[in-house]
């Protein structure tokens, strides 16, 4: 069975913190959010997805963000979300970074701290599955120019199988335009609704934690 990873996050690689959020200040806070999923599962994702689309008449072409949802649209997705929660073969993942707390090592480059925080989120899980495609979503990737992390996370699998030994055998990282995957837009709104339970103090997700496949956890 081939397993799918789709990443995606919300915040920004930014250190300024003298002035507030989005008035030329950086963001508090930085979500990076995963799903892991069987293959034959990926169609009850974007079903939900397929299905604000439907409700708005917009065609799927026209990418919905997740800044650009309605209130009400978002409390319906987090109710799509709690109900797949359900299904144990379906996990779901997010780190969130304290940056005001970020050592000033990990401040330097981008790709120092967004691989580290991928590879304590993701390495584990990777590990336990013999078949992982890995899809980041390719535009952050550009934006933060995280061009090593192919090469990063396939040399500390290496190492994790010296080791300890581990069930992987194949991870493929293809990163992927969201514009073109409704997983991926999927994952954006749930990496949206964590961020914001931290940098605006609005959660929306009170209960979700309680489900033994979700893992969240707060870095620094």
């Amino acid at each position: 069975m081939r397993y799918l990873i789709y990443l995606d996050e919300s915040g920004d690689l930014g250190f300024n913190f003298s002035k507030p959020f989005k008035k030329g200040g950086s963001s508090r806070f930085l979500t990076l959010s995963a799903i892991l999923l069987p293959e034959n599962k990926l169609k009850y994702l974007e079903r939900v997805v397929r299905n604000i689309y439907k409700q708005r008449k917009r065609h799927t072409s026209n990418e919905l963000k997740s800044f650009m949802l309605s209130s009400k649209e978002m409390e319906h997705f987090v109710h799509q979300l709690m109900k797949l929660a359900q299904n144990k073969d379906i996990h779901f993942y997010s780190i969130t970074v304290n940056k005001q707390r970020t050592k000033n090592t990990l401040r330097k480059d981008p790709n120092t701290l967004y691989n580290y925080a991928v590879k304590k989120m993701l390495l584990e899980p990777i590990s336990c599955y013999e078949y992982v495609d890995f899809m980041p979503d390719t535009r952050s990737e550009k934006t933060h120019t995280r061009w090593n992390m192919n090469e990063y996370l396939q040399q500390v699998l290496i190492e994790l199988d010296i080791e300890k030994g581990t069930i992987n055998k194949k991870c493929n990282i293809t990163p992927m335009d969201s514009k073109n995957q409704l997983a991926l837009q999927f994952v954006d709104y749930y990496a949206s609704l964590v961020w914001t339970s931290h940098e605006f103090n609005k959660n929306r997700l009170t209960t979700f934690d309680d489900f033994d496949n979700v893992h969240h956890e707060l870095l620094f």
